[in-house]
């Protein structure tokens, strides 16, 4: 389970095991008694909390036929291997996995005339922000083609050029960053104005951007590398000639976490091709933003960390109020003495419950 998914499991009061990260092991073990010592003071038992350590404890987690349901964040290869693993089992069991996105941009040509220098620079922090390792990073960014483009790639380039180079979270994670952007780079028609990869330091990595035509992208080839994400502080930025293009690669999107358009005050307010836009992104997505940036989330009832898939494999949201529904089975009773029906439900509300009668929300 990631981080989210535990709370949100015990919040719901069901037991958990987590797999602890490799990275961190004793991190994950001190954490582990903190959340014990708070479950004894609230009259749990400590074992309601459990963690294992070692890369095949995950699959045999989920395989465990005491195991009601399973969370995940990391890797498609990964996440889909678990995925495939919890719908073999003799009785099949929910999985909850966030596997990857690319967190699409679309930059409009009078969003780009409008405010080309402000927008790149946003760019720049939102793509490297914790060295490019935030899951809703932007990883693909549609930019138009001429004088206000070329603004905008020029302020990226002066932005990410000025960020120190910084540390993933792993080795591994370092190697496998500097061999992706080194195969999206040697792609042909692909240039790096910034480039990213190796920093100057075995343990480093510098950011960086690639440019390539949006034509590129708007039919299967090898250039659909470019369609996956890589993890660490690398975007790329397709440059298009017209809507076509735009919709072309947009229609060849696989399923993200975010989708952002940025848009001029015009077209705010309706003008041109919008909200036509936003609604082709909303199909690939499940948080949709306007004249902003994704990466961060909040803890709030109105926050959506989810997505068609790879992004999630289920509809909820793996942050935010809502996500306590990943733990929860829905009940109902029907002809049921009262006598016999958790407090929740009796007519008089002792627990004080916001609920609805009659298709009538009450508060209490």
């Amino acid at each position: 389970m990631a981080g989210g998914d535990t709370d949100s499991a015990l919040a719901a009061g069901c037991p958990v095991v987590v797999k602890a990260h490799p990275d961190h092991p004793g991190t994950s073990e001190a954490v582990a008694a903190v959340l014990r010592g708070a479950a004894a003071e609230h009259g749990l038992p400590e074992g309601v909390v459990g963690l294992v350590h070692g890369f095949d404890a995950g699959v045999e987690l989920v395989r465990h036929p005491l195991v009601a349901a399973a969370g995940f964040t990391g890797s498609v290869r990964g996440g889909r291997a678990l995925f495939d693993a919890a719908a073999a089992r003799p009785v099949p069991i929910p999985f909850h996995g966030e596997l990857g996105s690319l967190n699409p941009v679309v930059v409009t040509e009078a969003a780009a005339a409008e405010r080309a220098p402000e927008i790149g620079r946003g760019l720049a922090g939102s793509m490297t922000l914790g060295c490019g390792q935030f899951c809703v990073k932007p990883g693909l960014v549609l930019v138009p083609s001429g004088e206000p483009g070329d603004r905008l790639v020029s302020s990226l380039s002066e932005a990410v050029g000025d960020v120190a180079d910084g540390v993933l979270l792993d080795a591994r994670m370092r190697e496998t960053f500097v061999k992706g952007v080194a195969e999206r780079a040697a792609l042909p028609d692909v240039t790096a104005p910034v480039a990213p990869g190796a920093g100057d330091t075995d343990r480093t990595v510098g950011a960086g951007f690639l440019t390539v035509p949006a034509a590129r992208l708007a039919a299967e080839g090898p250039h659909d590398l470019l369609l996956e994400e890589c993890f660490g502080p690398v975007t790329v930025v397709a440059r298009y000639d017209s809507d076509a293009d735009v919709q072309a690669v947009v229609s060849r999107l696989p399923g993200n976490l975010t989708a952002t358009v940025h848009m001029s005050q015009e077209e705010q307010l309706g003008a041109g091709g919008a909200a036509a836009l936003l609604a082709e992104l909303t199909s690939v997505a499940g948080r949709v933003l306007v004249n902003g940036w994704p990466t961060g989330v909040a803890v709030a009832a109105a926050q959506h960390h989810g997505g068609p898939y790879p992004a999630t494999t289920s509809t909820s949201t793996s942050v935010g109020a809502t996500a306590i529904e990943r733990w929860l089975r829905p009940v109902t009773y029907q002809n049921t003495p009262e006598a016999l029906l958790p407090q929740e439900l009796h007519d008089a509300n002792p627990l004080g419950l916001p609920r609805r009668i009659d298709g009538r929300r009450e508060q209490p």
